[in-house]
């Protein structure tokens, strides 16, 4: 499930998250779990069997936060 990746959710923004990602452990570590977090739920949506839907609702909305914080620090960073 490609929209989940960092490059389809910013596309125009590679540079700036990569520069951000050099310069600050905290951002790096946030597009980290992000990443993580988004592979994982990949995977649970694309295995076989049910998962808990609480457990994916838990997931998406981790990941919609960890996605708005990315935004934040590229709009304080004056690259948004």
């Amino acid at each position: 499930m490609e929209g989940y990746s960092l490059d389809t959710l910013f596309p125009e923004h590679q540079a700036a998250i990569a520069d951000l990602r050099r310069a600050d452990t905290v951002f790096d570590e946030i597009c980290r779990d992000y990443q993580l977090l988004s592979d994982e739920y990949l995977t649970m949506n694309s295995a076989s069997g049910s998962q808990s839907y609480q457990f994916a609702c838990d997931i998406r909305e981790t990941l919609d936060g960890l996605r708005d914080e990315i935004a934040q620090a590229l709009r304080r960073a004056g690259k948004m």
